[in-house]
C-alpha cells in the first residue's frame, strides 16, 4: 500500500462476504465513489455455498483484493484475516465495514480525520443509521466500562454526547463500519475468535479502553446499513442471531468481571433474553437458539451456531416454568425505546 498518497495514511478496507454478493458489490460500488485517495479493498469470502465467489471474482483490480475461504470461519474469524492483512501491508487503520453498508462519498475522509485528531484514539466509528424507507438513526454511541460494570448505547445523539462527556475513556463503537489503528491491533491484538459473530466489537472496545485507548464517534459522518431491531421485529431475527447474542453476553461479562462479580450482569442477561423466547415463543427454532445460547453462555462455550444445539430437557423445563413463573413477560417497546442491533 502506498504509504502516504496525497497526505492520507493508508486504511485498509475490509469487507465480509456470505452467500450475499449482490450486497456486497453493492457497498463496493459506494466505497468506490469516496473521496479519499488512499486506501485499499479487501474482500474475504467466507465459504459461500451460492455463486458468490465467481461473482466477486468479476470485480477484482490491483486494488480490490479477495481472499476465498473455504469455511465459514465466522465474523470474528473473517475480520481477523482483514485485521492481519492490515498489519502486514503497512496500513495504518483497517476499517471493517459491512458488506451490506452504504458510505457516503466523504465518510472514509471525515472518520480518518478524527482518527488522526489524536494518537489516543483506537477504534472510531461513523453514526449509523437504517436503509429502511424511512431512515432513522440506529447507533450514535454508547459506554461500555469494565469498572462500573455498565455497558449501554443509544440511538439518540445528545445523550451520545452526555456519555461522551461523563465517560470519555469509555466509549463505545460497533462493528458495522469500526475504523481499527494498526498500533492498536500490533498491541492488544486481533478480535476475540471464540465469540464467532456479535460482542466481539463490544469486547474489542473494553479492551481497548483498557490500554489506554480512547473509542469515538464521529458524529459527521453516517453509515446507512440494514438493520434488524429485535424488540419491534423479533419474528424476522433469524435463529443463529438470538443463539450468538444470548451466548455471547454472558460470556463477555464472564470475561471481563470473572465468574462470580459477573452473576449480576448475567442474571439481568439471561432475564432479558428469556423475555425474549416468551415473545418468539411460537416460533420453535428460535426460541430453542435463546435456550441454548443461554445454556452455552453459562458453561462459557465458544464456536459457531448449529441448529441442532439444544438446553438439556430438564434444565429447559424448569428455564421456561420459572420465565412463567417470574413475570418475565416481553415488555412493549416503541421504535424509540429500543436497542437496534445490526444482524450480520
Amino acid at each position: 500500500m502506498a504509504s502516504d498518497r496525497n497526505g492520507k495514511p493508508p486504511v485498509l478496507i475490509v469487507m465480509l462476504n456470505w452467500n450475499s454478493h449482490e450486497e456486497t458489490i453493492t457497498a463496493v460500488e459506494s466505497v468506490l465513489k469516496m473521496d479519499y485517495p488512499n486506501y485499499e479493498i479487501f474482500l474475504i469470502d467466507s465459504g459461500s455455498a451460492d455463486d458468490s465467489v465467481a461473482e466477486l471474482r468479476k470485480i477484482t483490480t490491483s486494488s480490490i483484493q479477495l481472499l476465498e475461504s473455504p469455511v465459514n470461519v465466522g465474523y470474528t474469524g473473517g475480520c481477523n484475516l482483514g485485521l492481519q492483512r492490515g498489519v502486514e501491508v503497512g496500513a495504518k487503520y483497517v476499517w471493517l465495514l459491512n458488506n451490506d453498508a452504504v458510505v457516503g462519498p466523504e465518510t472514509l475522509s471525515s472518520i480518518v480525520a478524527l482518527a488522526e485528531s489524536d494518537p489516543a484514539i483506537g477504534l472510531v466509528t461513523p453514526v449509523i443509521a437504517s436503509l429502511d424507507e424511512v431512515p432513522h438513526i440506529t447507533f450514535a454511541g454508547g459506554v461500555c466500562s469494565i469498572k462500573e460494570a455498565l455497558y449501554d448505547e443509544t440511538n439518540d445523539l445528545e445523550q451520545a454526547r452526555r456519555w461522551a462527556v461523563e465517560y470519555p475513556k469509555d466509549g463505545l463503537v460497533i462493528g458495522t463500519a469500526m475504523l481499527v489503528s494498526t498500533r492498536l491491533i500490533r498491541e492488544i491484538g486481533v478480535l476475540e475468535p471464540s465469540f464467532f459473530a456479535y460482542y466481539e466489537d463490544i469486547d474489542y472496545c473494553a479492551r481497548s479502553s483498557g490500554a489506554g485507548y480512547r473509542n469515538v464517534v464521529d458524529t459527521a459522518s453516517m453509515v446507512y446499513h440494514f438493520e434488524k431491531n429485535r424488540n419491534t421485529k423479533p419474528f424476522e431475527i433469524r435463529p443463529h442471531y438470538w443463539y450468538y447474542m444470548a451466548r455471547n453476553e454472558g460470556r463477555f461479562w464472564r470475561k471481563h468481571l470473572g465468574l462470580v462479580r459477573g452473576l449480576k450482569q448475567t442474571w439481568t442477561s439471561s432475564n432479558a433474553f428469556l423475555r425474549h423466547r416468551n415473545r418468539v415463543n411460537s416460533l420453535p427454532a428460535s426460541s430453542d437458539a435463546i435456550l441454548a445460547g443461554l445454556w452455552h453462555g453459562w458453561w462459557n462455550r465458544g464456536g459457531p451456531y448449529h441448529p441442532s444445539f439444544r438446553m438439556p430437557g430438564v434444565v429447559a423445563w424448569m428455564v421456561k416454568l420459572y420465565g412463567r413463573r417470574a413475570s418475565l413477560q416481553p415488555a412493549a417497546y416503541s421504535v424509540e425505546q429500543s436497542q437496534i442491533v445490526p444482524e450480520r
